[in-house]
């Protein structure tokens, strides 16, 4: 496919995108937008598709017009509903409340309007001015709305929560159906009628579509210079800079793997489950980028996210002014280029000299050798894999007597030993046998031996990391007086031509002296300059989230680019039909079969990369938040048995008897239907037990309260606001929220409100139903407790199956496989040999997540992790432990757990002498 043509077409589908008519002014009417009346509804059932005729003789001549320049481009049109009258720097202003995207074609003298998703897109250009004219706070109103996952409702949810919220604005009725005829401009309020609006290139997506504009432009060597070339099918251009993956703390091996990705590949996934560590190795991946020389632009949609990273990143070396953060609604921070280079010229001068390159040569090695033990180790595990492979296909043979102990044999004839039974399998089945790179592993192994455990030198890396950073940091910063004056002349100069564009050369030198950006991805192209390669590497956060058209500038600002997401958690919802967007594809002479990978209207950022042929992509499957019964619904559910658990119990701040996981509370549900998605019952149980922990019991973890729906969340806020006082609600760090708004958080203990029962709103089955997610949200951010307050018996019945399913965890008991038995005979050899020494052994011992095959508990609280292994299972080809071992002994260590490790073949040579140990262990 021609790249600049799957550019134009990215480009069309962002003007197309309906939150780009934000704002009018009433004498624009006719050109800019066009106010319709007649019978509706606007308000529309999933799944159906809504046709509007208008009589082109009914629209302006300047409208119509405008719509003839369109329809020569791209056919961007928005439906505003309703539409609201204010102020804007003292003069009337129009702004549709909500908006919806339409395809739009003429016939028979008519405009034909189709509107194809009944999904409403809150404008929030009309929520701020809400905010700023009625009692609403900002933040109040975004809970109304649920704009964190982008601002997109049904338009039946939408409808319902603008009556409840704009009451005392609406003029007259807000039902969509029989509409107004005329607005005044002199009245302010919500209006029941329908404009049509002509998104302008002062809209927030025009900055993006600026970029994209030019980006479709360069040639297609500047391209694969950046980290497009991956999603345009390029060869990509490699950074012959070596990047070491450096990790600034413990990390496990899966995201290692996404480090070193991050380090090497033009292009890498990573899905990051809740609780798997994601902003760990995030911070990683930027502190090994930044101390090799480079810059980073950490991205995202969601400022919650950037807010985790932000407090993160600020850790390496704080004092240090090396972090920009473009923008920030907490504190109504704007920061771009501009300002960052006018922070820069006024600096004093540094005369800062320290020498970092012993301390960046040092850590380098380290990740060098820890990068040769983990290949030697992968490279391993493949040949295990292809020799078992192999090995199966053999008649089945009498099983080995007991094991001898032997002597240590080398790797290489290990290797021999096994190749000369595959071999002979091999002549009788016809199978082709590669024979392996023995060399090139036994230089591999040479080179690790003195660092034969990859767990201890990953914390040696990290504690190097934390105290080379600093002053490699303070390096990076510091401006000489040269510099500083080069920095002033080039300013100068562009002031005094007046331009806004950053020369590339002045860019470059600004990111050198400031290596770490945190951008919102529609805010980047109004706050950084378009510049191929301007950053080493780009990260995108909760690219779940995110829309593959409006990042795609950011792309080309990087050479190379991480997706970070999970979708299984809360997805974007497209503000583009698929209808249309088929449109624009064909308009661009692009193949629809093939642009479905990277289609707007149904992928994410997320899914499009994951789609890139050949692209590395890595789970982080070691959840740390929760405790085992969360982590193992939520993995049963939504990551088909893939996530485990490695949570901490000492960091497990469960409520006074009640233990870690799940717990359901049966509240029965009103017979007479809910009003406005609101369960009293509920309420009344949720702020009694709060009432119980937080003031009769003290209960000192942290508390959040959810539910799916706004009105419940508003009910919940009010009763407990009246029945717990402010203290204590504040010593819990209490938060009731809708899911929406709760994503990204975390509490000790979750109390889940589903506002489910038979008396339920068909609607509100519906809501749940339909996008299953929101489940994994709710629970997923409970660390001890995650309990349910809803009514059994309906769960139960299955109305809704993914409610029945978390119902069956919460209460039915789980057998816990293998508890109490032996998983092999000499395991029950070594326990009748504990037990006549007189220990205690405790059998398949259930912590974090884990099995172990003894527990035993001596004096001074010492607890010991006793484990019997055959050489089969545990040993790897060239007789070495298993790298899985490594990092689960680490740890029960990190637990305050002793470990000790016997081979079968160890016990069978000196039973006595490894209950010695045993007992020595225990002392």
């Amino acid at each position: 496919m021609d790249p600049a043509a799957v550019l134009r077409y990215w480009r069309s589908a962002l003007r197309a995108d309906p939150r780009g008519a934000v704002t009018q002014a009433p004498d624009r009417h006719g050109t800019d937008w066009h106010l319709v009346t007649g019978t509706g509804p606007i308000v529309m059932e999933r799944g159906r598709v809504i046709e509007i005729s208008i009589s082109l003789d009914a629209l302006a001549p300047n409208f119509r017009q405008a719509l003839v320049r369109r329809e020569a481009d791209d056919q961007s049109l928005a439906i505003g509903w309703p539409i609201s009258v204010g102020r804007k720097s003292g003069a009337p202003a129009i702004r549709p409340a909500g908006l919806l995207s339409a395809q739009w074609q003429r016939s028979d003298g008519h405009l034909i309007l189709s509107i194809e998703a009944d999904d409403i897109l809150v404008n929030q250009d009309w929520l701020n001015a809400a905010a700023r004219d009625t009692s609403w706070s900002r933040g109040a109103l975004e809970d109304v709305f649920a704009i964190a996952a982008g601002g997109e409702l049904s338009s039946e949810e939408f409808a319902e929560r603008l009556r409840e919220a704009m009451a005392s604005q609406a003029r007259g009725r807000l039902n969509g159906t029989n509409l107004l005829s005329e607005i005044s401009a002199d009245v302010p309020g919500l209006y029941d009628i329908v404009a049509l609006f002509l998104p302008s290139e002062s809209s927030f997506t025009a900055g993006a579509v600026r970029d994209l504009d030019a980006i479709a432009s360069w040639p297609h060597e500047k391209l694969a210079r950046t980290a497009l070339a991956p999603l345009l099918g390029l060869e990509h251009r490699k950074d012959p800079v070596l990047v070491p993956a450096i990790n600034t703390g413990p990390l496990n091996a899966e995201q290692i793997r996404a480090l070193r990705n991050a380090c090497t590949q033009p292009l890498s996934v990573v899905a990051g489950p809740p609780g798997t560590g994601k902003s760990q190795v995030i911070v990683s991946m930027a502190a090994s980028v930044i101390a090799a020389g480079g810059s980073v632009l950490v991205a995202s949609k969601n400022h919650q996210a950037l807010d985790a990273v932000e407090e993160r990143l600020g850790g390496l070396a704080e004092g240090l002014n090396f972090v920009v953060r473009t923008l920030d609604p907490r504190t109504e921070r704007d920061t771009g280029f501009a300002e960052v280079l006018a922070s820069l010229v006024t600096e004093p001068t540094s005369s800062r000299h320290s020498d970092t390159a012993d301390d960046w040569a040092s850590l380098r090695e380290l990740a060098e050798v820890r990068a040769r033990l983990l290949d030697a180790h992968e490279r391993r595990a493949e040949l295990e894999c292809e020799i078992a492979e192999l090995l199966e296909r053999r008649p089945p043979v009498a099983p080995d007597r007991a094991e001898p102990r032997q002597q240590p044999i080398s790797f290489f004839q290990r290797l021999l030993r096994l190749f000369r039974k595959v071999d002979a399998v091999a002549k009788d089945s016809g199978v082709r046998v590669i024979a392996p790179d023995i060399s090139a592993l036994r230089s591999e192994r040479d080179a690790t031996k003195d660092e034969s455990d990859p767990v201890a030198l990953t914390n040696k890396i990290a504690d190097a990391a934390c105290e080379a950073l600093p002053p490699i940091l303070a390096q990076r910063i510091a401006l000489g007086e040269d510099a500083r004056q080069e920095l002033v002349d080039a300013k100068d100069a562009m002031d005094l031509q007046g331009s806004s564009a950053a020369p590339f050369s002045l860019a470059r030198d600004v990111i050198r002296h400031r290596p770490l950006w945190l951008a919102s991805v529609l805010g980047t192209p109004k706050r950084i300059p378009l510049d191929d390669g301007l950053f080493d590497l780009v990260i995108f956060d909760e690219a779940s989230q995110c829309d593959i058209a409006s990042a795609i500038p950011l792309f080309a600002r990087a050479r190379r680019a991480v997706i970070v997401g999970d979708d299984r958690q809360l997805a974007f919802i497209p503000g583009l039909g698929r209808k249309q967007d088929r449109n624009l594809i064909v308009a661009q002479g692009l193949p629809i079969g093939s642009m479905s990978r990277m289609a707007q209207s149904i992928r994410s950022l997320f899914d499009a990369a994951v789609r890139v042929k050949d692209v590395p992509r890595v789970m982080l499957a070691q959840q740390y938040r929760s405790a085992g019964p969360i982590v193992d619904y939520i993995s049963t559910e939504f990551y088909g048995g893939k996530l485990r658990t490695a949570y901490d119990p000492a960091n497990l701040e469960a409520p006074k008897g009640m233990k870690p996981g799940l717990a359901w509370t049966d509240v029965s549900a009103p017979v007479e239907p809910m009003s406005g998605n609101v369960n009293r019952a509920e309420v009344s149980a949720v702020v009694r037990h709060l009432k119980k922990l937080l003031i009769e019991q003290g209960y000192r973890g942290s508390v959040g309260v959810i539910a799916p729906f706004r009105p419940q969340v508003a009910a919940l806020e009010a009763e407990l606001a009246r029945c717990i006082p402010e203290a204590a609600r504040e010593a819990a760090d209490l938060r009731v929220a809708t899911v929406d708004r709760f994503q990204g958080q975390e509490r000790d203990l979750i109390l889940f409100s589903p506002c489910l029962g038979a008396s339920s709103a068909e609607s509100a089955r519906t809501f749940v139903q339909r996008d299953l997610r929101r489940l994994n949200v709710a629970i997923s951010r409970a660390r001890a407790v995650a309990h349910v307050f809803g009514d059994l018996n309906f769960a139960r019945s299955g109305k809704v199956a993914a409610l029945a399913r978390l119902a069956a965890y919460a209460t039915e008991p789980r057998v816990k496989s293998g508890e109490g038995v032996f998983d092999s005979e000499w395991e029950r050899r070594v326990y009748y040999a504990l037990k006549d020494r007189g220990l205690e052994p405790v059998p398949q011992y259930e912590i974090a997540g884990r099995r172990l095959d003894f527990a035993l508990f001596g004096g001074s609280e010492v607890k010991l992790d006793l484990e019997v292994d055959g050489r089969r299972w545990h040993q790897d080809i060239d007789g070495r432990r298993k790298l899985s071992d490594h990092w689960r002994d680490h740890q029960m260590k990190s637990l305050g757990w002793r470990v000790r490790r016997f081979w079968v073949d160890e016990l069978a040579t000196d039973m006595e002498g490894c209950l010695d140990l045993v007992e020595r262990d225990l002392a």
